[in-house]
């Protein structure tokens, strides 16, 4: 089953790249990559994965979460994965993957985590 996404900016200049639906092995996952380094050569930055209606992610997906983390950071950037489900969260555990990358429990912390200030890593 393929995922939706959706993209825009928030007040504070945070780009939110929201997805439903399972993250799987396929062509879509290179969108993914695209939607995100798009937003790095236009200038953004700080980037929210919102997560929070995606209920499976596979090892194709992890391996894109990977790299997408990668490209902002490599920007000087940030990027976080916000609303993870249990489900998730357990597969990213499982993978040690969340030693990678940053999640958050809610939309409103990423976007805390990222205020000037915060001390987002």
């Amino acid at each position: 089953m393929p995922f939706e996404m959706s993209r825009k900016t928030l007040d504070s200049g945070i780009e939110v790249i929201t997805l439903i639906g399972t993250l799987t092995m396929g062509s879509q996952l290179q969108g993914l990559e695209w939607e995100v380094d798009a937003a790095v050569k236009a200038g953004q930055k700080r980037i929210v994965l919102d997560v929070s209606q995606v209920g499976y992610v596979d090892s194709a997906a992890i391996g894109v979460l990977v790299a997408c983390s990668g490209v902002a950071k490599n920007a000087g950037g940030d990027f976080r994965i916000a609303g993870v489900t249990d489900r998730v969260k357990t597969i990213m555990k499982l993978t040690r993957v969340d030693a990678v990358l940053h999640l958050d429990a809610t939309m409103e912390g990423a976007v805390a985590a990222m205020e000037p200030g915060a001390g987002a890593a």
